[in-house]
């Protein structure tokens, strides 16, 4: 199978910086670029901007179909998202959008960035009162998830999926090395001191500060790169985030000792590696940008490549019985996993491991 790998990163610097394209435009004609453009949350992207640039591509007429189904759905998300927003600040809750539209509006065209829910930062303080509120406001939810299952509540409205919201007590949570934990919680805490706000449908909406933007979305593309993989496509959301907050004062000096915390300061340099030489955020904007990381950048876009979003499935089932066999389980997938990212990040993987195991 043809990975398409230099045409994968032109068609990505095109949509991101207006490049000239520096492939043949007839591979959009091919089947095995879309599955690849599927593969890295694409395919959505390159469609909408061929169409605009009016160049041919495979099967035009579903792929406007889908684009206008994308849109609507977003239309849907921008309203519940307003809703959402006008209703908590009802009950003084002034939740803060992560991800979604404030990410589209990145980008040259932000039509082109697509988004499936509504993700809205809560906090752990007001997170135990914000339930009951939305709860009662949407009794005839399709569906609504565990209280305190995880990083957040999940609304979903329609049995089609169309209007979803995320209440996040908490963006992301390193469960088991609690000095990276606490690091980033705390680094958290700061930077939601520091919205900013964006007109969604007449109504002023939080977000986080750029600052915050440059670590979580990297953050969140880690999170799917070291569990399952990763699109090219939430690496674009990461190379345009930096490019924002690029004349942020001491933006490296403020990541720096975070990332050193979380000890993921070499694998922050190697993703900036890529973003640097394969997507085209100019190397002065990547913060803490390293020379040396040349090779492990080089396998690591190789690896994006190869699995793209979710395609580095742990092949086994959970057992269903059986304590013992599910311990087993489990273990024997961290350790897989683990051993996968030793390949790159070996003093990262075995630091994660050891607090898996003994913490």
């Amino acid at each position: 199978m043809k990975l398409y790998s230099d045409e994968i990163a032109a068609l990505l610097r095109a949509v991101l910086w207006n490049e000239p394209l520096t492939m043949d435009v007839s591979l959009l004609m091919q089947r095995e670029l879309w599955n690849q453009l599927y593969r890295q949350q694409m395919a959505h992207m390159v469609a909408l901007w061929a169409l605009n640039n009016h160049i041919p591509i495979l099967q035009s007429a579903q792929q406007k179909i889908n684009i206008a189904i994308t849109l609507q759905r977003r239309e849907h998300q921008n309203a519940l998202l307003v809703e959402l927003v006008s209703l908590l600040r009802k009950h003084h809750i002034e939740p803060i959008l992560i991800k979604g539209y404030a990410i589209a509006l990145l980008y040259p065209n932000p039509d082109v960035r697509d988004f499936a829910d509504v993700d809205l930062y809560i906090g752990e303080e007001d997170y135990d009162r914000m339930i009951p509120i939305i709860r009662d406001a949407y009794p005839q939810a399709h569906w609504f998830s565990e209280e305190h299952g995880g990083l957040h509540f999940t609304m979903v409205l329609d049995e089609n999926n169309d209007r979803i919201a995320e209440l996040h007590r908490v963006t992301m949570e390193l469960t088991h090395m609690p000095r990276a934990n606490k690091a980033y919680q705390r680094f958290t805490l700061c930077e939601m001191a520091k919205t900013r706000t964006i007109i969604v449908n007449n109504v002023s909406v939080s977000i986080p500060s750029k600052a915050y933007n440059s670590l979580y979305i990297f953050m969140h593309a880690w999170h799917h790169f070291a569990s399952s993989g990763v699109g090219l496509r939430q690496l674009a959301d990461w190379a345009l985030a930096l490019h924002d907050a690029a004349s942020e004062y001491e933006l490296a000096q403020i990541l720096e000792p975070v990332l050193k915390q979380m000890h993921m300061l070499e694998i922050w340099q190697t993703f900036g590696w890529v973003l640097v030489n394969k997507l085209g955020l100019p190397k002065n904007e990547f913060p803490l940008y390293n020379n040396l990381s040349d090779r492990k950048g080089e396998q690591l876009f190789s690896q994006l490549i190869q699995y793209g979003h979710g395609g580095r499935v742990y092949p086994y089932q959970r057992p269903t019985s059986g304590r013992l066999k599910q311990k087993l389980y489990t273990l024997r997938r961290l350790t897989i996993q683990h051993a996968q990212l030793a390949k790159l990040f070996p003093k990262f993987a075995i630091c994660e491991y050891v607090s898996v195991l003994f913490l």
